[in-house]
């Protein structure tokens, strides 16, 4: 259907003055080459490379003394509050924050994660790395583990698999799964 001339477009809107045009005075805008600007909704810019100020600042920064911030007082107690907020404010539903030394050397781990498996997966490789470099990660956690006083409980899925990874049968020993577990220098689950 034809629109008649008499009728309005709304697409159209109203025809603005010049004055309407120049926006170079607005505290939203700030002019950064010939013709170009930057305008912000409900900041204004306070230089030629946009860094924003809130635009409720009234006075300009250099005419009010700066006061230096106090210092932060870093004691065990406040360092050890920063971090458990910071990982309190985490959306992960796991996580941990370590900072350990071994042999003399101070090394630092964080991860969270929803994934529970993956937290302690990630600390202990990690752990196991810090220990010896010329040992393998997992021979590392296997003496830590068979040394501790920590007592192991292996689902039944994960003695199954190590039987299945001998090629023993139902006819075999267990003397014959011992020696299949020297000969192979150890197991994995």
């Amino acid at each position: 259907m034809a629109r008649r001339s008499d009728e309005s477009n709304p697409e159209e809107g109203k025809v603005l003055s010049p004055e309407e045009l120049d926006i170079a005075d607005d505290e939203h805008v700030t002019e950064i080459d010939e013709g170009r600007y930057v305008v912000s909704s409900d900041v204004r810019t306070d230089d030629s490379y946009g860094n924003q100020i809130p635009s409720d600042s009234a006075s300009d920064p250099s005419d009010t003394p700066q006061e230096d911030p106090p210092e932060p007082e870093f004691t065990d107690a406040n360092v050890h509050q920063w971090l458990a907020e910071q990982m309190a404010d985490s959306n992960a539903r796991y996580g941990f924050d370590v900072t350990a030394k071994f042999d003399g050397e101070v090394d630092q781990q964080q991860l969270v994660s929803n994934d529970i498996v993956t937290v302690f997966e990630s600390f202990m490789l990690w752990y196991g790395r810090q220990m010896d470099g010329s040992t393998a990660v997992e021979d590392v956690l296997g003496i830590l583990l068979s040394e501790s006083n920590v007592p192991v409980r292996y689902p039944p899925g994960a003695v199954r698999e190590l039987v299945k990874s001998t090629q023993l049968s139902p006819d075999d020993s267990i003397a014959d799964l011992l020696q299949a577990v020297e000969d192979d220098d150890g197991v994995q689950f």
